[in-house]
């Protein structure tokens, strides 16, 4: 067996980890290369704007969506939305895509301070809204994409 009298410092990042089991050498430095690995399922970028859009990822689906078009033909096209409102003859249904990444600095973080695993994933979440009025598309596309304070509002009302 090894003598108690020596050690091995071995480096992963700052953190030092002594075993006590060596040969008489003195102190031996092992210094790790890069062993993080990126989350299953996730992207790697430099920064969360690297990441496609809702439409960029679904641009052959929503190249069919088309104002006027009928629920049922809708549901038919894009059976994953599901009802994220309804008022009376209004239904609002919701498109949601949730995508993991991981940033560059996120992985040289994790080789660091760790030097191997991965580091926790983070997500985003992007929702396109379809509104239906009487079971025909009216409107569609992202919460941002119409103002605030519209210049002019129309409200059909039925006596």
């Amino acid at each position: 067996m090894f003598p108690k009298s020596c050690e091995v410092h071995i480096r992963l990042g700052p953190a030092a980890i002594v075993a006590q089991r060596c040969a008489p050498i003195g102190v031996v430095l092992i210094a790790l290369c890069s062993c993080a690995t990126i989350p299953q399922g996730a992207k790697l970028v430099d920064s969360p704007d690297q990441l496609a859009s809702i439409q960029q990822e679904r641009a052959s689906l929503l190249e069919h969506v088309k104002i006027g078009m009928g629920l049922a033909e809708f549901r038919a096209l894009v059976p994953e939305a599901y009802v994220g409102g309804q008022s009376k003859d209004t239904t609002a249904y919701e498109l949601a895509q949730i995508q993991k990444y991981v940033t560059k600095q996120d992985m040289d973080r994790q080789n660091f301070w760790v030097g191997v695993g991965s580091p926790g994933a983070r997500t985003t979440k992007q929702v396109l809204w379809f509104y239906f009025y009487k079971d025909q598309l009216v409107k569609w596309g992202r919460p941002q994409d119409w103002p605030d304070h519209p210049d002019l509002v129309i409200e059909h009302r039925e006596p």
